[in-house]
């Protein structure tokens, strides 16, 4: 019995130090590059404040689906599958795509989840989806506030850190919209350091 208790905490750990160390290089890709070379899209970070980011996204390539309602637990699958099955071959090319992270979900009154296609890749070099549900566009550059937090997403969680952002831009009289989204970066695999952010559109924002 100890023996069994000692192999199952040894392997804990292991599992935990392995995680840990995985997560803390990717961030420090994503942090020193910031290159497609590393599956995560580009941004430019134009000031960091109190607790949040103001970045700016240049135009990006994305396949997209439209989401029924704005609940995170009630979408969050559905869109997914949708969005993965032409990644993974459901295309008029039959190819695979490589997938580029994060994943986003607009929570707005016209909600949908989006994956971020590799490279600049243009719309015209992309096979065409199979389901009339998933279209490929590009979506326009955009200067935004962002805010990072751990663990997992939820709704609530999710209105929390919208709510908290937006105190944080009122506090900083910086304009925005009323509406935001929610970006995904890990795999539900992934236990701890997990990377969730929250992001606002900002009215003529100028640094």
């Amino acid at each position: 019995m100890k023996f069994f208790l000692l192999t199952s905490f040894v392997l804990i750990i292991t599992i935990v130090i392995s995680q840990s160390l995985n997560s803390e290089r990717s961030r420090t890709i994503q942090k020193d590059t910031l290159s497609n070379e590393t599956g995560t899209i580009n941004y430019e970070v134009l000031e960091s404040k109190d607790g949040f980011e103001i970045r700016k996204y240049p135009e990006l390539t994305v396949a997209t689906t439209e989401l029924n309602s704005s609940s995170y637990s009630g979408n969050s699958r559905v869109g997914f599958r949708k969005i993965a099955s032409y990644i993974f071959g459901g295309n008029s090319s039959k190819e695979q795509i490589a997938m580029t992270s994060p994943v986003q979900m607009d929570m707005g009154s016209e909600p949908s989840m989006s994956f971020f296609m590799p490279g600049n890749s243009d719309p015209s070099d992309l096979p065409d989806p199979n389901r009339n549900d998933v279209i490929v566009t590009v979506q326009p550059s955009q200067v935004v506030a962002v805010i990072e937090f751990s663990g997992w997403a939820s709704d609530d969680v999710l209105s929390k850190q919208f709510s908290l952002l937006k105190s944080k831009l009122k506090k900083n009289s910086i304009a925005f919209e009323n509406t935001y989204s929610y970006l995904g970066y890990n795999p539900p695999y992934k236990l701890i350091n997990r990377r969730n952010e929250v992001i606002i559109p900002l009215k003529n924002y100028n640094n």
